[in-house]
């Protein structure tokens, strides 16, 4: 029987969690080819030296390792004269958040191919890892842009500082007061509170007012 998943793209598979990898990979070195009959005579046959493949090295955001490694050669193959069937695959890492208990500003360049054309934009995110950030980043720009993950291109990201942040972040990050010079957090109100009653005695099933929730 088929599985759930048979004949889906990954791009239309449902949200599933990212993971960061490092993908190490290279052309295949070329064979090393020696004159047999100069062998079998016995003379001296000069073995040509084979020039070392340049190894390349790509940081990708997938669900899993088999998706970053066609990932991979696709971004490969667009950069170099190189495809999956003359290249190898070295070595597949996952990079993990050296403090993932510590929020942090994310700015990310993108680009990303639309109906209309190939669009260049940078994004930033409040979040604890990378990788939640590149979550968030992907559920925006499909429900904003109506962007699939394939045609999404991450170029660079970094760690922006909190007094950096574009205004769409300033909300959100802690502020220095002009009057006292001191720190302050960032605070959010209460827009509807519920007034309960101090003992189970005191509860009504029917009132004569209706509740106010905002103070």
């Amino acid at each position: 029987a088929n599985s759930p998943t048979h004949g889906l793209h990954w791009d239309r598979m449902p949200p599933s969690v990212y993971h960061h990898y490092e993908v190490i990979g290279r052309r295949k070195p070329k064979e090393i080819k020696v004159d047999i009959e100069k062998e079998l005579k016995g003379e001296d046959v000069k073995a040509a030296e084979v020039e070392e493949p340049k190894i390349y090295r790509m940081k990708i955001f997938a669900p899993n390792t088999v998706v970053a490694r066609s990932r991979f050669w696709y971004f490969l193959s667009k950069l170099k004269k190189i495809k999956r069937a003359n290249g190898e695959i070295i070595a597949v890492n996952e990079i993990f958040e050296k403090q993932p208990n510590h929020i942090k500003n994310y700015g990310m360049w993108l680009r990303y191919d639309s109906r209309s054309g190939t669009h260049n934009m940078y994004k930033e995110y409040r979040d604890t890892t990378l990788v939640g950030a590149v979550q968030k980043m992907y559920a925006e720009l499909a429900s904003r842009h109506r962007c699939r993950k394939a045609s999404v291109q991450i170029i660079k990201t970094c760690i922006v500082a909190d007094g950096d942040v574009t205004d769409r972040l300033k909300d959100f990050v802690s502020k220095k007061d002009k009057t006292t010079g001191k720190i302050v957090d960032c605070q959010f109100a209460l827009m509807h509170r519920i007034p309960r009653p101090s003992s189970k005695s005191f509860n009504k099933v029917y009132a004569a007012s209706r509740p106010v929730t905002f103070f």
